[in-house]
């Protein structure tokens, strides 16, 4: 067999067409990839990834490998040398697998030069060799057996034939079949639950799971049943010749239901290899065991696809491969399909499609960008739709108005689709509504301040106001036969109270997380007198009483009594004097309003969330607290911000403040928002009276189950604001807008929606937090300056690469048969 193997591999490389084929591989793809503008050029997608090339690849394979496998039985056949060969000491098994071996060394051969591909991208990372080095083999590991299965068809159907041609002809037919004819065909409602396990018969499903870097055995196996039972194939078309085809295709039949049985077999087992830097394709355990449960069909309608920047089909790409993730751990129990509502040319039928996805939540996102050095503009919508037990519930993966996103703001909702898409889940799949308690009776927020964030709440929440007075049974009650109390709500909101919190309160809050309770606090340090200041010009913040400090400072968080001022704030119309016979009125910073940025790679509550408004906000601090809590800053200011400590003085002045100002005594990046995760210990552990603390009834606890808190330093973060129209009604203000831009402009209320929803999934949000996927940017400024260069480097490098080796290897023939010829 090793002699015909390398039989096979010199009758290729021993002509100038074999060279020149390779050589015609190389240079398609590397005019694709490098030179040709489009969504293909590695150049212009900005990221060191390789990607395009496993994308382009199996589309030139279905055309190359035929043109190697077109002659190895038909020509043989043709020619007569099929018998002669035949005659040696090999069976026909034996001859076809040495074909096989020799075919697919060259196939490989003709793919190791692509290897420059690595070293240039690799040289043109920022920082340089941020490849993600295992992904890059894995998709190279799925090429490799994607061309061993054309390899395998290509010779069955060259030994069905005496005609190389037809051979070549019906080898690209059945490769495009086998390659997408699956996928096509599970993608018709014709065949509905069973179209995920039909589109798995085909290569591309497989192609692609390796192609992430994932390798599963499943996917290992198929490849090597297609590549078994296609060369059993073509033993039994050699034996027919034998006149024993009945006999000869009983025996092909069962060898192609053993290789069918023992690819299930590998597929049962389950066992996968993430071999991507950050594990990426490897879903948490809480979202596989959620999945595995699942109940009924899931049917996911994705709206962002077709033809946009190379930003845009990244996110694409991204949210396809968790969908094939979350479909292969349900066992087909997801399904997805990506639409694209601009795909017809009727405007008004446009038009209606994109009324009815805003009328389901849904939100679109004006992208600009660069079209043959014009800039353009298009409407995409990076959201879905999913579909489970008749809810249809909306899922948005990027959440920010910016036409332009930096891939830094990209890579933070790529890093979230797992979380939007099992937070979506667990809606759907909910049996009961969770509860929120907004606290009052200490001067909260009213019902009309906090109507516009209840409303949205309403929708997945049951919301109610409570007032504890001192009453046990408020937030929690005792069952019979329990130890411990059952908490009545799911999480509290305390929402800017302004005066103490008796003790008897704070204990009950305290045995509340102690069961537990999830609390958002939305605490004013500082009061501060607006009014006054509107009259006056000036007024003083001073501290609040209000009880809660120590209880904070126990689970971890620090409420600083100071003020946070900073020059990334929001503006303020003030007058600026006369003009003539009116008051001239100019917009100034209003440095007591700081605008956190929560752009870039954070967290799942901040991923991509345009700014937040703050007015009066305080320092919140994470300390050491008491118990084994994780501490987590959401939201804090710029670095240049500054601090005024309490008593503050409070002045319109403050506008006239230079910017330099703030370059001096500067504080860092101040926190605003704080999240406490873990379990905590309480903070009445030291004082509460023995007989309340052997009381069966009151059932304290001196640590909390798992639950989670945020703390905000600004009560007013939730407040919308309320005019009174001409008929006295009151009208409530959207969360976040803003009088002078005339719309809402600040994502007060998303966030606070991200926080709650956080809190209320905690068991499997924590799970999901911190999976971030790096980014993997190339050097903008090395190829801007030396792009053509880059260019033939990456173009010319494989060719050379081609060209030393034929070099090399005619040199080899010719002192080999130069030798035999001269003795």
């Amino acid at each position: 067999m090793r002699a015909l193997i390398a039989k096979e591999f010199r009758s290729f490389f021993s002509s100038l067409m074999g060279y020149v084929v390779v050589a015609a591989f190389l240079m398609l793809m590397g005019l694709f990839l490098w030179v040709f503008p489009g969504n293909w050029n590695l150049l212009d997608g900005g990221m060191a990834t390789l990607d395009p090339l496993f994308d382009w690849a199996p589309w030139v394979f279905m055309f190359l490998v035929p043109a190697i496998t077109m002659r190895s039985f038909a020509e043989e056949r043709r020619s007569g040398t099929l018998e002669l060969l035949l005659t040696r000491p090999l069976s026909e098994g034996a001859v076809v697998w040495a074909k096989f071996f020799g075919a697919w060394s060259v196939l490989i051969a003709a793919l190791l030069p692509t290897a420059a591909y690595v070293l240039v991208i690799g040289a043109l990372g920022s920082p340089a060799w941020n490849l993600d080095l295992g992904a890059t083999l894995g998709s190279a590991l799925g090429l490799v057996l994607l061309g061993g299965a054309f390899v395998a068809i290509g010779l069955l159907l060259s030994a069905l034939t005496t005609n190389p041609l037809v051979a070549f002809l019906n080898a690209v037919l059945a490769s495009v079949v086998m390659y997408i004819g699956f996928t096509a065909m599970g993608t018709f409602d014709l065949l509905g639950s069973w179209d995920h396990a039909f589109s798995r018969l085909g290569m591309e499903a497989h192609f692609r799971s390796l192609g992430r870097g994932l390798i599963e055995l499943e996917d290992v196996g198929y490849f090597a049943a297609l590549i078994a039972i296609s060369l059993a194939g073509a033993q039994w078309a050699l034996r027919a010749r034998l006149e024993r085809p009945s006999i000869d295709g009983v025996r092909f039949l069962l060898t192609a239901a053993t290789v069918a049985v023992a690819w299930w077999g590998l597929s049962v087992l389950d066992l996968r290899f993430d071999w991507t830097a950050e594990r990426r394709h490897s879903l948490t355990e809480a979202t596989s065991e959620f999945l595995e449960g699942l109940e009924d069909e899931v049917l996911v309608t994705c709206y962002l696809t077709g033809e946009f920047p190379a930003t845009w089909r990244r996110l694409e790409r991204a949210i396809a491969d968790k969908l094939e993730e979350f479909a292969s751990a349900s066992d087909g129990q997801v399904r997805y399909r990506f639409e694209d509502i601009y795909a017809i040319d009727d405007a008004q039928t446009i038009g209606q499609n994109e009324q009815t996805l805003y009328d389901r939540g849904l939100r679109f996102t004006r992208i600009a960008f660069q079209e043959q050095g014009v800039k353009a503009f298009k409407t995409v919508w990076p959201a879905a739709v999913l579909h489970y037990k008749g809810e249809d519930i909306p899922i948005q993966f990027f959440k920010s108005d910016t036409p332009e996103p930096t891939e830094s703001m990209m890579q933070g909702s790529i890093n979230a689709i797992e979380y939007e898409l099992v937070t979506a889940l667990r809606r759907a799949a909910r049996q009961e509504r969770p509860q929120i308690a907004f606290l009052e009776g200490h001067g909260e927020l009213n019902e009309l301040e906090v109507a516009d964030l209840t409303r949205s709440l309403e929708v997945d929440y049951d919301v109610t106001r409570v007032r504890l007075e001192g009453k046990l049974h408020v937030l929690s009650e005792k069952l019979d036969g329990m130890t411990h109390r059952r908490n009545r709500f799911d999480l509290l909101v305390v929402a800017k109270p302004d005066s103490t919190i008796p003790s008897k309160d704070q204990l009950l809050i305290d045995q509340f997380v102690m069961n537990g309770g999830k609390v958002l606090w939305l605490i004013d340090p500082i009061h501060t007198d607006l009014d006054s200041l509107r009259e006056n010009q000036v007024t003083h913040g001073i501290t609040r009483d209000l009880g809660v400090y120590d209880l904070l400072f126990t689970y971890g968080a620090r409420l600083n009594r100071n003020l946070v001022i900073d020059p990334q704030c929001a503006p303020i119309m003030l007058d600026a004097g006369p003009n003539g016979n009116q008051r001239q009125y100019e917009m100034f910073s209003w440095y007591f309003a700081p605008i956190a940025l929560p752009q870039g790679i954070s967290h799942p509550i901040t991923t991509n969330l345009d700014p937040i408004h703050f007015d009066f906000v305080s320092r919140v601090d994470p300390v050491g607290g008491e118990g084994d809590v994780r501490k987590t800053v959401l939201l804090s200011s710029s670095e240049r911000s500054r601090e005024y400590k309490a008593p503050v003085r409070v002045a319109s002045s403050i506008v006239e403040l230079p910017p330099d100002y703030f370059n001096e005594n500067s504080m860092g990046r101040q926190p605003f928002a704080l999240l406490l995760e873990g379990e905590f210990q309480s903070a009445f552990s030291d004082r509460i009276p023995e007989v309340l603390r052997s009381d069966a009834d009151f059932a304290f606890r001196e640590r909390s189950t798992r639950t989670a808190q945020v703390v905000v330093g600004d009560g007013d973060l939730a407040r919308n604001k309320v005019v009174v129209d001409a008929q006295g009604r009151p009208q409530i203000v959207p969360l976040g807008y803003d009088r002078y831009a005339q719309r809402v402009v600040y994502d007060n209320k998303e966030f606070l929606l991200n926080v709650i929803s956080y809190l209320l999934d905690e068991s499997a949000a924590i799970s999901v937090r911190s999976r971030t996927i790096d980014l993997r940017p190339l050097d903008v400024e090395k190829i801007r300056t030396g792009r053509t260069t880059w260019q033939a480097l990456a173009v010319g490098l494989p060719l050379l690469l081609v060209m030393a080796l034929g070099r090399l290897f005619t040199a080899l023939r010719q002192r080999k048969y130069g030798k035999q010829h001269a003795s």
